[in-house]
């Protein structure tokens, strides 16, 4: 028994643990401080370790996340936290499986890469200012103090940089869509 208890040690330190975090955020921002976190992650580790076995788990992040939602709702069932919030189907549906299908991740991927490759078409500047804003997340202020350029420069250069990459698209979509009957067989004969 001493293999199995090690066995499902080792996939809690693999499956589990790296979502700690994750787990713990949301729970803070769903209950607030109405719930104590730390008592259901702990209760959420204590649940694991009792298992018999983990074959059959599929996602061990679903699972976690589903483990300490059923901590967090005994708990209120309980009448310990006073301030219940109630998680809706729809809100447990984007938290137990939060991962794309492969075959999307490989369709993102190479969308990337062909949007990657359009703005290698633009001035690093430009293409510094659309990945400071869209892709890191900062603010047109923080852009600019990062850059050394103005606020209403950083602007001119997403505005430009984006029609671009739109314009780029759209004619790819167009000679793609000039092309499609000849794939398809319905061709000029």
């Amino acid at each position: 028994m001493t293999a199995q208890r090690d066995s499902i040690a080792r996939w809690v330190a693999r499956e589990i643990l790296p979502h700690e975090t994750a787990v713990r955020g949301w729970l803070a921002r769903r209950y607030g401080p109405s719930l104590d976190v730390d008592d259901v992650v702990q209760e959420a580790y204590c649940r694991l370790a009792a298992l018999e076995s983990v074959a059959h788990i599929e996602n061990g992040r679903a699972y976690f996340f589903t483990t300490a939602r059923s901590i967090a709702m005994d708990t209120f069932r309980r009448g310990k936290v006073a301030g219940e919030k109630t998680v809706t189907e729809i809100e447990l549906h984007g938290v137990e499986d939060d991962y794309p299908r492969a075959d999307r991740a490989a369709e993102a991927r190479q969308e990337l890469l062909r949007i990657d490759g359009y703005l290698s078409t633009v001035s690093l500047t430009c293409r510094r200012v659309i990945e400071l804003r869209r892709l890191h997340g900062l603010s047109q202020k923080e852009t600019a103090q990062r850059l050394g350029i103005s606020e209403h420069s950083v602007e001119n250069h997403v505005t430009r940089g984006i029609r671009r990459v739109m314009k780029m698209l759209a004619d790819e979509d167009r000679v793609s869509d000039m092309q499609e009957p000849d794939r398809a067989g319905g061709g000029r004969p």
